[in-house]
């Protein structure tokens, strides 16, 4: 039987969503601060918040005291870990609300061929349909969810009066979050100001409330840059025009909160618009929020080995300790307004990340000091829906010589998307794969497994915990994106070890699998699920405390999670 088939227990999922239904109408809504109230049977409001590229490293080293204290007094995983590859965002934002590994998802990493046609053909004279996921929008995204529900879908059933919010400054991130069901997503379009200078970002996205879209150049726009005038400032890139940062420089406000108080973005502008939601919306059930500055900083400056601001112009806004305190606050601010809104025991909030952060102490990309140059490392090839990437670095060649790359994507694991699969084909790139630097394995697509088809390079590998964590994970990982639409050949890297930018995501290693997924609010305990629990999880684990019935097949387990007495 098709394992991705509906269920068919109609009778008791009716009853499910009908007792869920019933507790939603009675829950109470905007309570006063300050008075106990027994919270509901089950919660009938959930928050997600994914601090993108936060991994337990970047919680310890930062002292993220919210975070941390979230993991102490609410239900926290100590041997949660990621759970699948790519370890990338637009795959985990995915993942997180459908339950679904990448294999049954719809896309599996930053590369993705179109074996089912869902796209058409945009470029006849280019025959490969392979595409860069990330560069995708709501349209493209929403065409290779497929069949399965996400949870917006689930909570419109749940309260067919309430609403779900999606929130992200990052688009793709924003529209694998949520889905067509989503009856908000609020990201980031570019805008002009006709009383104000330079480039903006406004609200954009799908049905963007109007308290949050708002006049021109009102709160929720953020500056985008003076590239017209660089004597103003040169495009609010502040100090990440030097390497390692250049190479994934940033753009505008979109990730940072900037120096404009009345206009601040990143983090804190979408931790405030999902604060308007909880203060405008009389009924939400689901809202899903991003704060991306950890990630940004990381990918900028190398994770935990970030040196700081540097030189006259160095500016500790764009660094990872900034960025960790920033999403921190944020993390406290969302909680705080759940309490103070009386809402708290009814909602449950989930605190996790799309991937941690590898931080490259062995570096195989170019380091070129030219504005965005780290795309090259990441790509080489010829997508359908990007330009053609043809500088690739010296340690690629030998996968770039076989002339049969039709797509590669190369950051703390290397996965390639060959134009020609015949056997030998795939051959020759297994064998290009084993002879570069630093590969631990390399593993070719069987069907729904992948085989690991060299022997592993455990000299490769310095320490005893990451010798174990590859014995343990390496094989479950990486099968979890054997798909038709997935690579052909993937090899996996050490610890400290990218291709790509100096800190990055992607692959198999500790820093990257090793997230906090912690649940808080809805009168749960303080009791940890010591379980190897992944991001697979939260989804059915969601549904089980909701008192939601699935509808179809999940990968992900429900957990029962402990409620104080």
């Amino acid at each position: 039987m098709d394992r991705r088939r509906p269920l068919l227990a109609v009778a008791a999922v009716s009853a499910a969503i009908a007792v869920t239904a019933a507790t939603a109408a009675g829950a109470p809504s905007g309570q006063a601060a300050g008075k106990h109230h027994s919270p509901p049977a089950k919660p009938t409001k959930v928050v997600i918040i994914v601090v993108d590229a936060l991994s337990k490293e970047i919680v310890d080293k930062y002292d993220m005291k919210n975070v941390e204290k979230l993991m102490r007094t609410g239900v926290d995983t100590p041997k949660g870990y990621l759970g699948h590859t790519g370890s990338v965002t637009v795959v985990t934002h995915n993942v997180i609300t459908s339950g679904q590994l990448p294999k049954h998802m719809g896309w599996t990493d930053e590369g993705y061929r179109d074996v089912g046609g869902l796209l058409g053909d945009p470029d006849p004279a280019n025959p490969d349909n392979i595409y860069i996921t990330s560069n995708f929008g709501s349209s493209q995204m929403f065409a290779l969810q497929g069949a399965y529900p996400k949870l917006d879908a689930y909570l419109e059933t749940a309260d067919p009066t309430a609403k779900t919010f999606t929130i992200s400054p990052k688009g793709y991130a924003a529209y694998a979050f949520g889905s067509a069901k989503t009856d908000s997503i609020i990201t980031f379009s570019s805008a002009t100001c006709t009383n104000q200078p330079g480039a903006w970002r406004k609200p954009g996205g799908i049905n963007v409330p109007s308290y949050i879209l708002g006049d021109e150049c009102s709160r929720f726009w953020v500056h985008s840059g003076y590239p017209a005038d660089p004597a103003v400032n040169t495009d609010y890139a502040y100090d990440t025009t030097k390497l390692p940062a250049v190479l994934y420089p940033l753009d505008s406000d979109r990730y940072v909160t900037g120096h404009d108080a009345a206009h601040q973005g990143g983090d804190v502008w979408a931790a405030d618009a999902a604060i308007e939601i909880m203060r405008n919306e009389a009924n939400w059930n689901g809202i899903f929020v991003t704060l991306p500055g950890v990630d940004k900083a990381a990918h900028m400056w190398g994770g935990v080995t970030d040196p700081g601001p540097t030189g006259a112009d160095g500016d500790p806004m764009t660094h990872l300790p900034a960025a960790a305190a920033t999403a921190d606050e944020q993390v406290g601010k969302i909680m705080a307004e759940l309490k103070a809104q009386g809402e708290l025991d009814n909602t449950l909030v989930v605190l996790t990340a799309d991937h941690g952060s590898v931080a490259a102490k062995q570096f195989y990309g170019k380091d070129v000091a030219e504005r965005d140059y780290g795309y090259n490392n990441w790509y080489y090839g010829d997508p359908e829906n990007d330009k053609f990437y043809n500088l690739p670095q010296d340690a690629l060649l030998p996968l770039v010589n076989t002339g049969n790359v039709g797509l590669s994507y190369s950051d703390s694991m290397l996965r390639v998307w060959l134009k020609d699969q015949s056997e030998a084909s795939v051959a020759a790139a297994v064998a290009a794969y084993q002879g570069m630097d630093a590969v631990t394995a390399v593993w070719r697509r069987n069907g729904d497994h992948y085989d690991r088809v060299t022997p592993v390079r455990w000299d490769r590998m310095t320490t005893k915990g990451e010798r174990n964590w590859f014995r343990k994970h390496a094989q479950e990982l990486v099968d979890t994106e054997a798909a038709a639409y997935g690579p052909d050949v993937i090899a996996t890297l050490p610890d400290d070890t990218t291709y790509s930018v100096h800190g990055d995501h992607g692959g198999i290693q500790r820093a990257s699998q090793q997230i906090p997924i912690v649940f808080a609010g809805a009168g749960l305990s303080g009791q940890d699920l010591k379980v190897p629990f992944r991001s697979v999880d939260i989804m059915p684990t969601i549904l089980r405390a909701m008192g939601i019935a699935p509808t179809y097949p999940m990968d992900g387990i429900a957990y029962r999670l402990p409620t104080k007495k």
